[in-house]
């Protein structure tokens, strides 16, 4: 048993994109990521992934439009829904998701 210090995955996190896993919870996957920039647009066809703000701003574009996230906010985007994160500025991100999602879509 060990508990998990999300100032210290933060910090260990330097490039953007690049999800760690930091937990398994039954078949799905607690990873923090570190976003800047934007990134492709992408679908996950048969998983949702909900993005949860650690620190910083980010930006989930959608067909639908555009959610604005701050720091301990976050959104679910459902199976099937073309999507993009984007931040202007670093951002970190817990994802929960199915550990077998590819964490660029299809």
């Amino acid at each position: 048993m060990q508990k998990i210090n999300f100032h210290d995955v933060i910090d260990s996190i330097k490039d953007p994109w690049e999800p760690i896993d930091i937990a398994f919870v039954s078949d799905a996957a607690l990873r923090v990521a570190m976003i800047h920039g934007a990134y492709d647009w992408h679908i996950h066809r048969l998983e949702d992934e909900l993005f949860f703000v650690l620190k910083g701003k980010i930006y989930i574009d959608t067909e639908q439009g555009t959610i604005e996230l701050n720091e301990l906010e976050g959104f679910l985007v459902k199976k099937g829904i073309r999507h993009r994160s984007r931040s202007d500025a670093p951002a970190w991100v817990l994802l929960f998701e199915p550990k077998e999602t590819k964490t660029k879509g299809d």
